[in-house]
């Protein structure tokens, strides 16, 4: 038994004949009889009694008469929300970032679907690349942008920009007001604050002196303000205290920054989360273009 021969099952019983459901469903009535018949034939028995004056149901097509009409209902009323999820996402997107990208991504994210999908509900954290990948996994999260993250079989990457890497200090700072730096160029560092992110932990020399290790990044912009010691932040990261003069940066031509937009895989990506990716692409090529983001150059071939 199908939808199709349940409809037209359900048409022909409450017309009570085969001409006047053949006129409202816009179908042969040969073909209306036919497959009625084959489903009488599937269900072992009479479900429509024939006569001069038409059609009238017998009691195991009562039966199947009353459920097909609950059955029908369910399938329009599955029909209708799905069509209207396809015209306006609905339900939850819980999305994780580093504060850094969460600063200049989440207002204009929170307005795009003010604007264009009220229905949807955004749940907006921070946190470092280590606990969002767990958050994903476990979850808790639908989707997170991730810091040059490591490789994982559970989840699935998708590159959102590769930003340029800027060694940060006080304002004024002689070495940053050099320009672009070398490797060698941070050998003799007094002080580094670490950790700084994933993807830049390792790349102080490993002589240059490090007793502060804080997590939060307006910490660290913070220390490297008063000269406790030298940071390392994505452009994204730094472009208020630069443009306002409380941080000084130097570029850092060959330290790079990976963003990634990270989903679990296996695990069914809505309407409403692809949606957020988009947006989370859109908004990314508009920072670019506003110079809040500085995309890093291509690597040399060798």
């Amino acid at each position: 038994m199908d939808l199709r021969q349940l409809r037209y099952f359900v048409a022909v019983a409450e017309r009570g004949g085969f001409g006047a459901a053949a006129s409202a469903l816009n179908v042969a009535q040969s073909a209306l009889s036919r497959h009625v018949k084959l489903l009488e034939h599937e269900l072992g028995g009479a479900l429509l009694e024939r006569g001069a004056r038409g059609v009238s149901v017998t009691e195991p097509g009562r039966v199947l008469l009353d459920r097909g009409r609950w059955l029908l209902g369910v399938v329009d009323d599955i029909r209708a929300e799905v069509r209207l999820e396809n015209r306006e996402p609905s339900g939850t997107v819980r999305l994780g970032a580093p504060s850094s990208l969460a600063d200049i991504f989440y207002t204009p994210l929170a307005r795009h679907f003010a604007e264009r999908f009220p229905r949807v509900q955004l749940e907006l954290s921070e946190g470092l690349t280590e606990e969002m990948t767990d958050r994903l996994l476990r979850g808790d999260i639908d989707v997170a942008i991730l810091s040059g993250p490591r490789p994982n079989d559970h989840l699935s990457y998708q590159t959102l920009v590769i930003e340029q890497v800027f060694l940060i200090g006080p304002p004024g700072d002689p070495l940053l007001s050099r320009g672009p730096l070398s490797r060698p160029d941070l050998a003799h560092l007094p002080a580094a604050v670490l950790p700084l992110s994933a993807g830049t932990r390792g790349a102080f020399p490993p002589d240059v002196k490090s007793t502060l290790r804080v997590e939060s990044m307006a910490s660290l912009k913070q220390m490297a303000a008063v000269g406790l010691g030298y940071g390392m932040l994505p452009y994204s990261g730094i472009h208020k205290e630069v443009a306002e003069g409380t941080l000084s940066a130097a570029r850092l031509p060959w330290l790079r920054g990976d963003r990634v937009l990270a989903l679990p895989r296996g695990r069914p990506v809505t309407r409403a989360t692809r949606e957020t990716v988009a947006a989370l692409e859109t908004i990314c090529r508009t920072l670019i273009a506003a110079g809040k983001i500085l995309v890093a150059p291509p690597r040399r071939q060798r």
